[in-house]
């Protein structure tokens, strides 16, 4: 149930967020989750798309820097209460979120959900699932 969750490194210059969509849209790679952060010289872009061998496979194709971190996703539907539930049922439980980040999944309703990077990948999904959330088990 973790989720692979895409790192790619782009040169920190105008143009390269652009150009890198582009060929995602192109070659039909939807993203469903996407976090931009800077570092002093590359943007560090975290993805969750749909097909995640496809988007590997045309990353490499262009030689991006890339990485793939597993990560635990959770479906809310309160964003503030929820995330401190959250939180506080993984700290009472000796598992420690290194990071973490919220999207809007839109189905059939729209939803909250939270992206968490463990320290403990498996031991926080048995503990969030045996506390009653929801842990979204892919995205294809």
């Amino acid at each position: 149930m973790q989720l692979k969750q895409i790192s790619v490194f782009l040169a920190n210059t105008p143009g390269q967020l652009a150009n890198f969509f582009e060929y995602l849209m192109d070659n039909q790679i939807y993203i469903r989750s996407v976090t931009v952060a800077e570092t002093e010289d590359y943007g560090l872009i975290l993805l969750l798309v749909d097909q995640f061998d496809k988007c590997i496979s045309l990353i490499e194709e262009r030689e991006y820097l890339h990485s793939v971190t597993e990560v635990v996703a959770v479906e809310m539907t309160d964003n503030i209460s929820q995330l401190y539930e959250i939180a506080k049922t993984l700290g009472a439980n000796n598992v420690n979120i290194e990071y973490l980040y919220t999207f809007a999944e839109k189905s059939s309703n729209v939803n909250t959900v939270a992206v968490l990077r463990l320290d403990d990948n498996e031991n926080g999904i048995k503990v969030l699932i045996e506390k009653g959330f929801k842990v979204i088990e892919s995205f294809d």
